[in-house]
C-alpha cells in the first residue's frame, strides 16, 4: 500500500467537506431586509373652494354681465338674442344657487330676450372679455 494513499484520501475528504458547507451556505434562502416602517397616511386634501352661481334671470343684460363678473364668473349669450345692453336675462345655467367649483372663471350660459323699447345699436357682446373656464360642479 502506497503511504500517500491516506493522504490523498482525507484530502479529498477535506475537500468534499468544504465544497458542501460552501453549496449549504449558497443553497440556504436569502433573507428579506428588514422592512422600513410604513410612510404615515397623507392628511386629507383640503376642499377645493367653490362659487354659488348668482341669479340674474329677469336683469337687464348689462347688470347681470356685471353682477356675474363680481361674483367671479365669466358668462356667454346663447340662443338667438344677442348680448345688448338693454335685452332681459330670461334664462341661465347652471341656475342659481348651483355650487361649482372654483377653476378660475367659469362660464355661464344666459339666454336673452329682447327689449324692444330699445334700439340695438352697436356691436353685441355676446362673451365675456375675460377667458372663461371649465365649469365643474361641487360635490
Amino acid at each position: 500500500m502506497d503511504p500517500r494513499r491516506p493522504l490523498v484520501r482525507q484530502a479529498v475528504l477535506g475537500m468534499v467537506a468544504l465544497l458542501s458547507a460552501f453549496g449549504a451556505v449558497a443553497a440556504r434562502p436569502a433573507t428579506a431586509p428588514p422592512r422600513a416602517a410604513a410612510p404615515p397616511p397623507a392628511p386629507p386634501e383640503p376642499p377645493l373652494p367653490t362659487l354659488v352661481v348668482p341669479s340674474v334671470v329677469g336683469e337687464a343684460f348689462v347688470f347681470a354681465k356685471g353682477d356675474l363678473g363680481d361674483a367671479g364668473f365669466a358668462w356667454r349669450v346663447v340662443g338667438r338674442v344677442h348680448g345688448y345692453a338693454a335685452n332681459t336675462v330670461v334664462g341661465q345655467s347652471p341656475a342659481a344657487g348651483t355650487k361649482v367649483v372654483d377653476t378660475g372663471t367659469p362660464a355661464i350660459s344666459l339666454e336673452l330676450k329682447r327689449n324692444g323699447a330699445y334700439t340695438q345699436n352697436g356691436t353685441p357682446q355676446d362673451t365675456s372679455p375675460f377667458p372663461a373656464t371649465r365649469l365643474t360642479r361641487a360635490r
